[in-house]
């Protein structure tokens, strides 16, 4: 069993329109019917409807027999960004479609062309009574698991979604409450105009029905210029174990 463990930390940050800089990510929200024909609004909606094909990240329930412990769900993370309007004071979870490559790009390393991360968020509750506070290993009772169903992507089959909606800050303790909106990060070829290198950077409203934002945003582009990986934070303390 090889394990790889990586110590990256996404941070994705609201992304603007490719028209221009905006540090808002709902700035440019639109009630455009024809909204999936502006620039990149079509694949950003595509992500939005296949994402939860992928897996979280850190579901080992999916792939569990190449473990040698006990497999863990999906964990939600409390967001370590500071700016508030976008993803600081909030609660996350990652998607990647292609999870090797995205625990795996390095400083020296791009990631591929084709790769997406989506990540859900949810604004905290905290949890304050002593009695209702859960355990950090995640028992199945508080774990939310979602079937596979005859309407998920065909690509699903029986990759169930397991995910413990409880986050820890120092002694506090959150629970996913109202979601918000999706995040998404896309790879496109680097010479495409209009993107970071090849990144686009989007958000899309939680049920995955319309783009709030899509393109380059200053606010955005700050803070991935300065990933060492390919603009790619990665997770915390995460140690992807699974079978080559």
């Amino acid at each position: 069993m090889r394990i790889l463990r990586k110590t990256f930390f996404l941070a994705l940050i609201p992304f603007g329109l490719i028209t221009g800089f905006s540090t808002n990510p709902s700035a440019h929200a639109t009630e455009d019917p024809k909204s999936d024909e502006r620039p990149f609004h079509k694949e950003l909606l595509k992500a939005a409807a296949e994402y939860k094909s992928w897996g979280r990240v850190d579901d080992e329930y999916r792939w569990a027999p190449w473990l040698c412990r006990t497999p863990e769900p999906g964990r939600a993370r409390v967001s370590a960004s500071k700016d508030e309007a976008t993803h600081g004071q909030k609660i996350y979870s990652l998607f990647a479609k292609n999870q090797r490559d995205y625990m795996n790009v390095l400083p020296e390393k791009s990631a591929r062309v084709g790769q997406i991360v989506v990540k859900e968020s949810w604004v905290p509750e905290e949890i304050t009574d002593e009695k209702l506070k859960p355990s950090k290993s995640a028992d199945f009772s508080n774990v939310i698991e979602t079937k596979a169903t005859p309407q998920a992507p065909r690509e699903w089959n029986e990759k169930d979604d397991h995910f413990y909606p409880y986050a820890w800050k120092g002694d506090k303790v959150f629970k996913a409450a109202k979601q918000s909106d999706l995040f998404v990060m896309l790879k496109l070829d680097p010479k495409t105009e209009g993107t970071d290198q090849g990144w686009v950077y989007g958000t899309v409203s939680a049920d995955g029905k319309k783009v709030n934002s899509a393109g380059r945003i200053e606010s955005c582009m700050k803070c991935h210029v300065e990933a060492k990986g390919d603009r790619l934070f990665g997770l915390p303390e995460f140690t992807f174990s699974r079978k080559p």
